[in-house]
């Protein structure tokens, strides 16, 4: 996957996607899978935005259920089954912990029932060839387990609890990637860090692509042709429509909340549980050796590029799960990463948010701008389905024959696995003394069936140090201490394979290196000088991407305002 934005100007396409988060990337899968001429660009670097702040859960629609929303409910197993299908090596069981009391909506017998009624509805969740990724029924917990399995809620009229399975991404950024480079082995043309800065449009109006510009300073515009656009950006998506003149009129999304999740320290434990704050359910859970705080819902009304964590949000977050989870302690220097994103909301003020259930899809002809189509996601978990609708309807208007959805069973780049527990063990079996097995296993979390990719990287170059974890040095020399286990090679991976542009784009989206807080000056140091090594940066140039990286953790230590 190699990055070339002038081959975006070489022919036009059946639909241009402007936004490369989940939904942006699994609309580009969907519509390249059915043979459509697609292109793809986003002004940051792909899954940089609310995708990449997001919780890491996989939901199989238990909230839904409460709701009496029983469709929405079978939606969602829908996709989790599907996600786990084909992402196998990303996405795995995870279970739950909601404790009972006396209380009646806390009753085990009022929750054993209403749980006994999931697992009815949802008898269906382990159709799966692959029994790793199978689910178990729920179960009812005594107290005595329930407190050594989540020691940190308040012991105080906890009378057990209720244990069910959902799934957990073990790296979602790595899950849009696949749908992206799955969709360029089939014909997408992609690019990172290029944006959109104005319609193209016919004499009759209509829209006809886009001019598009790098972000590189002082990069001249190139126009972008395609038959179709739809803009797949997020928090953005309105105020660019107001600047090309279609501002949706009452049918945009008028409302956002920000969402906010807090990367903690790790805490341990192998369950997510449940605590209850201010009214609101809170989880922690345990995710690669870090802890998963969240998730806060507040209202915003400014634009997504004035997005920052707010103290005051950040702070009443924090409150919140200590709160929830009196026995945790969880104190501010505890935080090692801020997630925020915008989602859209049909309320959203100080007394209440309200989250819309499905995700808009808008065609603007009566906007003013014929052939340009916006698509809104709410859900990280469904945004596979939601691209086929916004697929069905495109492909409708463009009046072109196009094959069958077939992206909630085609397996993705890295997931041509039957069986993965199966899969991780042959493969931990191939370990040797420079190629460990903590090394492969780690490697098989993140690239699946690519994980020999990255080690004959090390192995052409002949280097022993870029199989070793970054800022530890060469056999023979003293090591310096590291945050990371990633290694060298997986930064020349992310570069040459993978379009990684910046450092942040390595560290944070193609590796694990620091998505669970900073990695440490060391490790940013020796993928700084393999990146300015591989792209020619020069000392200002490096220097001024281990600043901007570092900007990242500003606001785990010191929230914005």
């Amino acid at each position: 996957m190699r990055r070339d934005p002038s081959r975006l100007t070489t022919s036009e396409f059946d639909l241009l996607i402007v936004g490369a988060g989940i939904y942006g990337a699994t609309v580009a899968w969907d519509a390249t899978q059915r043979g459509l001429t697609v292109a793809l660009i986003e002004r940051g670097d792909f899954g940089s935005g609310t995708s990449f702040n997001n919780a890491k859960t996989v939901h199989g629609g238990v909230r839904s259920l409460q709701r009496g929303h029983i469709d929405e409910m079978r939606e969602y197993l829908r996709e989790r089954r599907a996600l786990s299908h084909i992402l196998p090596h990303l996405v795995h069981p995870l279970p739950f912990l909601l404790p009972t009391s006396a209380k009646p909506t806390r009753h085990k017998l009022a929750l054993g029932a209403y749980f006994l009624l999931n697992d009815l509805l949802s008898r269906d969740r382990n159709a799966l060839p692959d029994p790793s990724k199978h689910l178990p029924s729920s179960r009812i917990v005594s107290r005595e387990e329930t407190l050594r399995l989540a020691p940190w809620i308040d012991p105080h009229g906890v009378t057990g609890a209720i244990e069910w399975h959902d799934a957990q991404f073990s790296n979602s950024s790595r899950a849009e990637l696949a749908f992206i480079r799955t969709a360029v082995r089939h014909g997408l043309e992609a690019a990172n860090h290029v944006q959109a800065v104005g319609l193209i449009r016919q004499d009759d109006g209509a829209v006809a692509g886009v001019m598009a510009q790098s972000t590189q300073p002082e990069a001249p515009a190139f126009p972008i042709r395609a038959r179709a656009v739809m803009l797949a950006t997020g928090g953005w998506t309105a105020d660019l429509l107001r600047a090309w003149g279609a501002a949706a009129s009452g049918r945009r999304v008028p409302q956002w909340s920000v969402a906010m999740n807090l990367v903690l320290e790790g805490l341990g434990g192998s369950h997510a549980v449940g605590g209850n704050a201010r009214g609101r359910l809170f989880f922690l859970a345990p995710w690669r050796g870090a802890t998963i705080a969240g998730t806060s819902h507040d209202p915003w009304t400014g634009t997504a590029d004035q997005l920052v964590p707010r103290r005051e949000f950040v702070d009443q977050l924090l409150g919140d799960v200590n709160a929830a989870f009196p026995r945790a302690s969880i104190d501010a220097s505890d935080i090692r990463l801020v997630h925020r994103g915008l989602l859209p909301a049909t309320e959203a003020s100080a007394r209440r948010v309200t989250l819309l259930r499905d995700s808009p899809f808008i065609d603007h002809a009566e906007d003013g701008c014929p052939r340009l189509f916006s698509l809104v996601g709410v859900r990280y978990t469904t945004a596979r389905h939601s691209a086929e609708r916004a697929v069905d309807a495109i492909t409708r208007w463009l009046d072109t024959p196009v094959a069958p959805c077939a992206t909630a069973t085609t397996r993705l780049d890295g997931g041509e696995i039957d069986r993965f527990d199966t899969f991780l063990a042959d493969a931990v079996r191939q370990a040797t003394p420079a190629v460990p097995a903590t090394l492969i296993e780690r490697l098989v979390f993140s690239y699946g069936t690519r994980w020999t990719d990255v080690i004959a990287m090390a192995q052409r170059a002949e280097d022993d140090a870029l199989l070793r974890p970054l800022g530890i040095g060469r056999l023979g020399e003293a090591s310096l201490p590291t945050g990371t286990a990633v290694t060298g090679a997986e930064i020349l991976y992310a570069v040459r394979e993978e379009m990684a542009v910046t450092l942040a784009d390595a560290l944070l989206r193609r590796t694990e290196a620091g998505t669970r807080g900073h990695p440490g000056a060391a490790a940013v140091d020796a993928a700084a000088r393999l990146m300015a090594d591989e792209l020619g940066w020069s000392e200002a140039r490096r220097a001024k991407e281990v600043q901007a990286l570092a900007r990242v953790y500003e606001a785990a230590a010191t929230p914005g305002n």
